[in-house]
């Protein structure tokens, strides 16, 4: 047998095979004539599925018959005439060197047809093998329960999103109000979110994700059913890059889950934040590990026009959050484990700044401040009028004061958080305590000349001009778990009782749960809930919200809510 020049990938592949089982059939010893059946039948074979076209089949079989006849005569006569100089004639084959060569072989086609899918037939090409898909649904029935004892509350968040609201006594209609007296029973919700996955090679990954919502607040995915049977809004709720250099550092950007430890005392669990993260998670041995966290996120952009009446244009005043944290983890044995984190997270240019002297009487429709209000709120922090309007010199007693809100305080946050799981019985027992406070609060800045007579909230009866002011820069949260925190199988079941006090400024109301007290800061009260498993992938949920204000006029909210979850 003559050894030639290699043959393209995969008629190489595919003729060496075919060689190959003439060889293993007993060509070279010349015991018996090639199987030309088994051949045939082989080629047949990879014409039936693809691999070769007809034509290619009846070349490759012509070819295998020659170098088979070729094989036979050379073994008959051997010693017809002397080889030519780089020929190499094989007269015998030993069995276990055709063993061998058949066994190369096959790997070699094996890995070749994996690789390239064409030995599976109907397989999904190879991209997809790198791709996860993740979801989960959740249908909600909920209930608003309102103390008859509750006053009246304007609804800033609204203010600031369909104003100016014009407060001067020409104004015949209220200001945006809350409901605080009438009960809201049997509200139909829904969750639904899909997302994606990545494998973009060894240490880089991707993710994206759809999830529906009301509208495109930050705090929450849910939305409520009805509103005439129409179809339901569907939002970008992530999307991500992450490169991983190494299994102790990982770096994010984009819009993400919060890389954060952190609980819902201080960000709502469905919150996602968009920037730049670095993630560092660093063993100390088998039972020490540390870890932790630094990203820069921006919270609102000024637009390059603003303000676009004028031609003057103000200076940048972008609002980021800047976040730092640090931790360790201690595992005491396989029952406990503890957790504790600092964190550090700084919220720039979030305090509204009282416009100069705006003229709104000649026909100005924007103040030089008006970006400096939030994009979102909700309800809790302590807010100012933001527009200092110039009388009308024609009706100096009775002109339009239309007028948005802004924040009184920066926000600095201070948070330590800590969690232990362990057992008791048996049963998992997890404990959780969060404290925030905000290191930028300080009450003599509702008094500043800016905010003198300004201030909108948070005054015991509601009043500005009698009662008394009263704000709070703290938070704490304790919260117990008995059973398995995230159900995984039939039957598997949690109950949880939990208590939060967060004071009106301890943190942005925007980013709070919006749940308890729906939602918003200056609220504290008890919470009770539990889970119970049906499938593995389904479980039931029920919760109650009690809380009430902490400062200022008297708001209690309860709130019910009873689940039926599902992931996939």
């Amino acid at each position: 047998m003559t050894l030639g020049k290699a043959r393209p990938r995969p008629a190489r592949a595919l003729l060496a095979l075919t060689i190959g089982l003439a060889l293993c059939a007993g060509t070279a010893s010349a015991q018996s004539a090639p199987s030309d059946n088994a051949t045939i039948n082989l080629v047949r074979l990879l014409v039936k599925r693809g691999v070769l076209t007809q034509a290619d089949a009846d070349g490759l079989i012509a070819q295998a018959n020659a170098e088979a006849a070729q094989a036979r005569k050379l073994a008959g006569t051997a010693n017809a005439a002397p080889a030519k100089p780089g020929e190499v004639r094989v007269t015998y084959v030993p069995e276990v060197v055709r063993n061998q060569i058949k066994d190369e072989l096959r790997q070699e086609v094996v890995a070749q047809a994996k690789e390239e899918h064409w030995a599976e037939p109907g397989k999904l090409p190879e991209w997809l093998d790198r791709i996860q898909w993740t979801g989960d649904m959740r249908f909600r029935d909920e209930f608003h329960y309102y103390d008859k004892g509750n006053l009246p509350a304007i609804n800033f968040a609204q203010l600031n999103r369909t104003g100016p609201y014009d407060i001067s006594g020409n104004n015949v209609n209220l200001p945006p109000l809350l409901n605080t007296n009438e009960n809201r029973t049997n509200s139909l919700r829904i969750r639904a979110r899909l997302g994606v996955n990545v494998n973009l090679g060894d240490t880089v990954t991707a993710g994206i994700r759809i999830g529906t919502g009301d509208d495109n607040n930050p705090v929450s995915t849910t939305q409520t059913l009805g509103g005439g049977l129409v179809k339901k809004n569907v939002w970008l709720d992530q999307a991500w890059l992450a490169w991983k250099p190494t299994d102790w550092v990982e770096v994010i950007g984009g819009r993400m889950p919060n890389p954060f430890m952190s609980t819902d005392l201080l960000y709502a669990n469905e919150l996602n934040f968009d920037g730049l993260a670095g993630k560092f998670n660093v063993p100390v041995n088998d039972s020490v590990g540390t870890f932790a966290t630094v990203g820069m996120f921006p919270i609102e952009y000024q637009a390059d026009d603003f303000p676009s009446n004028i031609p003057t244009k103000q200076a940048s005043r972008d609002k980021w959050m800047t976040g730092a944290q640090v931790g360790g983890s201690w595992k005491f044995d396989e029952d406990i484990v503890w957790r504790l984190a600092l964190a550090y997270y700084r919220f720039d240019h979030m305090q509204g700044k009282l416009s100069s002297p705006c003229s709104i009487y000649l026909g100005q429709t924007l103040c030089d401040t008006d970006a400096t209000r939030s994009a979102y709120m909700q309800k809790g922090n302590t807010v100012f009028l933001l527009r200092d309007i110039v009388p009308d010199p024609n009706n100096p007693t009775n002109y339009a004061q239309p007028q948005f809100v802004g924040l009184v305080y920066d926000y600095h946050v201070a948070n330590a958080t800590t969690q232990l799981d362990m057992k008791v019985a048996d049963t998992p027992l997890r404990l959780e305590g969060d404290y925030v406070r905000n290191m930028a609060y300080h009450s003599r800045d509702v008094y500043s000349p800016e905010h003198l007579g300004r201030v909108a909230n948070n005054f015991d009866a509601g009043d500005a001009a009698t009662a008394p002011y009263k704000s709070g820069p703290v938070g704490w949260m304790f919260r117990a778990t008995l059973g398995d925190v995230n159900p995984h199988a039939s039957g598997d079941w949690n109950v949880m009782l939990a208590y939060k006090y967060l004071q009106p400024d301890a943190t942005l109301d925007g980013l709070a749960d919006p749940d308890f007290h729906l939602g918003g800061t200056n609220a504290k009260g008890f919470i009770l809930g539990g889970s119970y498993g049906i499938t593995k992938y389904a479980w039931l949920s029920a919760r109650y919200f009690n809380a009430r204000e902490v400062f200022g006029p008297p708001l209690s909210i309860d709130v019910f809510q009873l689940e039926m979850n599902a992931r996939f």
